[in-house]
């Protein structure tokens, strides 16, 4: 004969484990961070260095060779182009979040 009371809060044990692993697995994605590129025109000398180390591809160059933020939003924030321009005509630096009213209250 099976004791019935016992395969019940075995069950329920199981359950409340089962959840809690999920619970636990569950892991919250970071919000991805914006940064803001600068190219300083009147330092720059258009070497494409910059262009060529970014590995995202948010910098390219233009028709005449001179770099451009093409799109901010794949920027990691690694700051290679930063490190390797020789003139030091590019800063990179993370955006700031604007926080409204309603979000502090």
């Amino acid at each position: 004969m099976i004791d019935e009371s016992n395969t019940k809060n075995t069950l329920s044990d199981s359950g409340a484990e089962t959840t809690a692993s999920l619970e636990s697995s569950q892991k919250k994605i970071p919000e991805k961070k914006d940064y803001q590129i600068d190219i300083f025109r009147d330092w720059c000398k258009s070497c494409g260095i910059c262009s060529a180390f970014c590995p995202r591809q948010c910098i390219q160059l233009d028709e005449s060779g001179s770099p451009f933020v093409k799109d901010s939003k794949l920027c990691s924030g690694c700051g290679w182009c930063e490190v390797h321009c020789p003139d030091f005509a590019i800063s990179v630096r993370q955006k700031r979040r604007r926080t409204t009213r309603e979000n502090v209250d």
